[in-house]
């Protein structure tokens, strides 16, 4: 596999976004202050530490460029804690970033599904990444609904994908930025 360097500008802040897929794709873009309800629990039982052990070696590789080992490593530590929605979410970041957004999505359903009933950060990040690959496929309306429940769990990326997807928002800005271009037709 191909070494960190010749890994795009993307990629590479996709890798960043592993432990944050609420952090955007754009590297020059970040996101902090995010406000959770509730707090993840350390990692409870030997199970819990030997996924978030094989999830950390996944990133260290896919950081590598070795994202076949790294996807090998993530999916063993599904499987020693297939309850540990982080576990999903960390994969599903990987798989996105490998443009197979269609595992992705499963195990972002996964994670979701774990995480029911739960105001925390793993539930707001498995939203917010169902919110990008579902904007990635034009389901704005799902994407807005999926945004909108991970802004509510204290995503201030959400948020700010939200008020993008605002289409009243949109036309304030596009109505703005003609009238600071000093147009005398605003276009509608």
């Amino acid at each position: 596999m191909a070494a960190l360097d010749s890994l795009s500008e993307r990629d590479k802040a996709v890798l960043r976004s592993i432990f944050d897929p609420t952090a955007t794709i754009a590297p020059d873009v970040e996101d902090a202050g995010d406000k959770f309800v509730e707090e993840e629990e350390e990692p409870a039982t030997d199970a819990d530490k030997e996924s978030t052990s094989l999830c950390a070696e996944g990133v260290r590789l896919a950081e590598a460029g070795k994202l076949e080992e790294a996807l090998a490593a993530m999916t063993r530590g599904v499987q020693a804690a297939p309850d540990r929605a982080a576990g999903y979410n960390d994969r599903a970041q990987l798989l996105r970033m490998m443009m197979k957004d269609d595992d992705a999505m499963s195990d972002l359903d996964r994670a979701i599904e774990l995480t029911v009933g739960k105001q925390s950060r793993a539930r707001a990040l498995a939203l917010c990444q169902r919110g990008v690959l579902l904007r990635k496929r034009g389901q704005d309306d799902d994407a807005r609904a999926a945004f909108t429940e991970a802004a509510k769990l204290g995503s201030s990326f959400a948020k700010k994908q939200v008020v993008e997807l605002n289409p009243y928002a949109a036309l304030c800005n596009q109505m703005l930025s003609q009238v600071m271009r000093g147009e005398k037709d605003i276009k509608l």
